[in-house]
């Protein structure tokens, strides 16, 4: 958990507002990628970084249904770069845009464009999806929003864990 408490009152000059918040969002951001990394049972940390979407909530919404998506979890787990799964949890995130306008990329390798799978190099693919950090990436054509959310694979040992305890 991460808590965050002000007084109300301004204690900050307005030239320092600024510089505040930005190291402040960088803070969250360390902090989110860091407990992301550190789910049960995980071995991978995985980044989404999704662009062109309509607005900034559709991009949020769009990156963290495919970070939060088991199925993609699962092929991140097991090094299977299933470009449908990332594509069918875009189409399931409530975000506008038409699945023929999008781009997606298994960390340097581009998997799909125009909302068709091209001619890729598989074993490359896996490679990038063996690594510690796993980098996805959608362009969904539809505008000029983005946004990042970070997720972690999903395991046995997760499973294990979840499925021996209850509450």
């Amino acid at each position: 958990m991460v808590l965050l408490l002000a007084g109300g009152r301004e204690v900050l000059p307005a030239s320092l507002t600024e510089a505040f918040h930005e190291t402040l969002r960088e803070i969250c951001a360390r902090l989110a990628r860091d407990i992301a990394r550190d789910g049960e049972g995980a071995t991978r940390l995985v980044e989404v970084l999704v662009e062109g979407a309509g607005s900034p909530g559709e991009a949020r919404q769009a990156a963290r249904a495919v970070a939060g998506s088991s199925l993609v979890k699962a092929a991140i787990y097991g090094a299977d770069p299933n470009w449908g799964r990332i594509l069918a949890s875009l189409g399931g995130s409530g975000a506008e845009f038409r699945p023929e306008d999008v781009e997606i990329r298994i960390g340097t390798v581009l998997v799909c464009r125009e909302g068709v799978p091209v001619d890729f190099d598989e074993e490359e693919a896996r490679k990038q999806m063996r690594r510690p950090e796993v980098r996805l990436f959608a362009h969904l054509g539809a505008g000029q929003a983005c946004s990042t959310a970070w997720g972690c694979d999903l395991t046995e040992r997760y499973v294990e864990i979840n499925g021996s305890y209850r509450t």
